[in-house]
């Protein structure tokens, strides 16, 4: 009744061709131009756009070749970012890089050109420490540790700042 939308199209798969190669990497291309991906989710976009591996992995590698795809510079821009804008821990960081296909060998490197997980969070607390100004002593700390540790930081980080925060 819907077109796309029936029961039928479930199982539709596209067939190795080259318009289909073709499409797939305009889609792929398409997808990047958003901002940048790991090829695991270029691979899973595709796949949900109902392309077979046959067609999916020469256009993994054309990007590849064409510098559109790099797993290892896509992790070290993502760590950036997300501990600039996110206020993220290397440990969350970690897992997001593993559930996005980034390698082991690729998040490690990565890491080490990373921030200090204290120097992230000192600007983090920096930050919100306005916002939870109305509150005072152990409402505060409360707060602020809650905040700090669902953003991954471990607990000496949290103890050390809150530590210094008691001393201003």
């Amino acid at each position: 009744m819907f077109g796309r939308f029936n029961s039928i199209n479930k199982n539709f798969k596209r067939k190795d061709t080259d318009e289909n190669r073709n499409l797939a990497f305009n889609f792929a291309v398409k997808y990047l131009s958003i901002r940048n991906r790991s090829t695991k989710e270029i691979y899973d976009y595709l796949i949900r756009k109902h392309f077979i591996d046959d067609t999916i992995n020469p256009t993994l590698k054309k990007l590849t070749d064409l510098k559109f795809l790099n797993d290892e510079e896509f992790g070290r821009a993502w760590i950036e970012s997300r501990q600039k804008y996110k206020g993220k821990s290397k440990l969350v960081l970690k897992q997001e890089l593993k559930i996005k296909g980034i390698s082991d060998q690729s998040i490690q490197t990565a890491l080490t050109d990373a921030a200090d997980d204290y120097e992230v969070a000192k600007q983090l607390f920096e930050r919100k420490k306005k916002v939870y100004a109305r509150y005072t002593g152990e409402e505060f700390k409360k707060k602020m540790g809650g905040f700090l540790q669902r953003r991954g930081f471990s607990y000496s980080i949290i103890k050390k700042l809150l530590d210094l925060a008691e001393d201003i």
